[in-house]
């Protein structure tokens, strides 16, 4: 009976789903539609709540480590993975529609790093290829957990930009519980890299730092004033 019930429930939420998107949906009503197809005869409703409870809302619950996640006792580790494939589905997809995106000012280079780091609590370190008209050609991953430009080597820069033909770089990292504000080992390992790139035939044209909806160009804020790129 109770199987039934569920049943019913959860087929009216696909119908309203279908007719609308997520248009109207309560928070706890969109995780407990993901839970739908990981956790098939359990009630999703109950369990979204203790998820939000818990992490305190729904940005919090897909921002999650997904070992995190699966210590919860009501969630099973299909379930854990599920949500965390759903951030990373969307990270993935923001980064395969970016190829080919231009990047000639600091407001679009600022917003593109704002969509990639999107729902990201990992420090991340990543890089954007770009072609001779300043076109994204790839965006890598260069190392997670060390948010500071001083975790990188001139070699994986070099490597990764031979790779793609990309003679014009560009650099970002994520400070995800803190602000997006410069710290002084962020210039200093920047100014470092610059002149040892351009020797190799490299321009790194910006570093950013993001921070929630906040994207910091350090090339805009004069930390490269001085060297040879300005």
């Amino acid at each position: 009976m109770a199987e039934s019930v569920h049943s019913g429930h959860r087929s009216r939420m696909r119908r309203r789903f279908l007719e609308t998107g997520f248009t109207g949906f309560q928070p706890h009503e969109v995780l407990e539609m993901i839970l739908y197809y990981c956790i098939p005869r359990r009630d999703t409703n109950e369990i979204a709540h203790k998820l939000l409870k818990r992490f305190g809302s729904l940005h919090d619950v897909l921002c999650a480590n997904p070992q995190t996640l699966a210590q919860e006792s009501y969630l099973t580790e299909n379930a854990a993975v599920m949500i965390a494939m759903y951030r990373a589905v969307l990270q993935y997809d923001a980064a395969s529609q970016m190829e080919g995106t231009l990047l000639d000012n600091y407001r679009k280079v600022c917003k593109f790093f704002l969509n990639l780091y999107m729902l990201e609590q990992r420090e991340i370190v990543r890089v954007a290829l770009l072609d001779e008209k300043l076109r994204v050609l790839r965006c890598e991953i260069l190392s997670e957990g060390h948010p500071s430009a001083a975790q990188m080597t001139v070699r994986q820069l070099t490597e990764l930009a031979y790779r793609a033909n990309s003679n014009t770089i560009i650099l970002a990292h994520n400070h995800p519980r803190g602000t997006a504000k410069i710290s002084g080992e962020d210039i200093a390992a920047t100014r470092h890299l610059v002149p040892i790139l351009l020797q190799c035939g490299i321009t790194l044209a910006d570093h950013v730092v993001v921070c929630g909806d906040t994207a910091v160009s350090m090339r805009e804020q004069g930390a490269f004033m001085g060297l040879e790129i300005d």
